[in-house]
């Protein structure tokens, strides 16, 4: 009888327990997440396990709990591919899209005045022809030297443009006309 009597507490000592207020102990009673026994009382052990149910609802509903080993994996993940594409952009198989801008800018630039300069660079050289095949075959070479600028894809036009150089000692023994030791470093 007092080992029963000792699981019996009040609305007060339940909630000092449990670390909240009497009337939260009555708000859970309502909403039926605790049992009491009869008025004002509940069964300790009943009513803690209840709680800690109760809890471990609230969390599972409101917020999925974080995997610390998945959100490690994926920032790992995401860490990696960074470097990887900064990897990429320093040995100039990877262009930023400001590099890219600027490049193609002056191509086309440069293409442009290309095109607007056939007529003057054509005219004087059909000046005076009357063979339509060979007038079209002037105008035709000088269109063709245009459009072979456009054509001709360096990708070392995009890496001196980027800001991001990877100078590897080979590279430096190139610029410097000296052979040098120790690895790679940024420029």
């Amino acid at each position: 009888m007092s080992n029963q009597k000792s699981r019996i507490v009040s609305t007060s000592e339940l909630a000092e327990i449990l670390g909240v207020t009497d009337r939260r102990i009555r708000q859970l009673e309502k909403a039926g997440v605790i049992s009491k026994i009869e008025r004002g009382k509940f069964d300790l052990v009943q009513a803690v396990q209840q709680y800690i149910g109760w809890i471990k609802s609230q969390y599972a509903e409101s917020d999925e709990e974080l995997d610390l080993k998945k959100e490690k994996t994926l920032l790992t993940r995401a860490h990696r591919q960074k470097v990887e594409l900064e990897l990429q952009i320093m040995r100039g198989e990877l262009h930023r899209s400001e590099d890219v801008r600027r490049v193609m800018n002056d191509m086309l630039g440069a293409f442009r005045a290309r095109c607007l300069a056939i007529p003057s660079k054509v005219a004087p050289k059909i000046q005076g022809k009357t063979d339509l095949a060979i007038i079209q075959d002037l105008i035709k070479k000088e269109v063709y030297e245009a459009l072979s600028e456009l054509s001709d894809y360096d990708p070392e036009v995009f890496y001196r443009q980027s800001k991001d150089k990877l100078v590897l000692e080979e590279d430096v023994e190139e610029i410097e006309g000296e052979p040098r030791r120790g690895s790679g470093k940024k420029k």
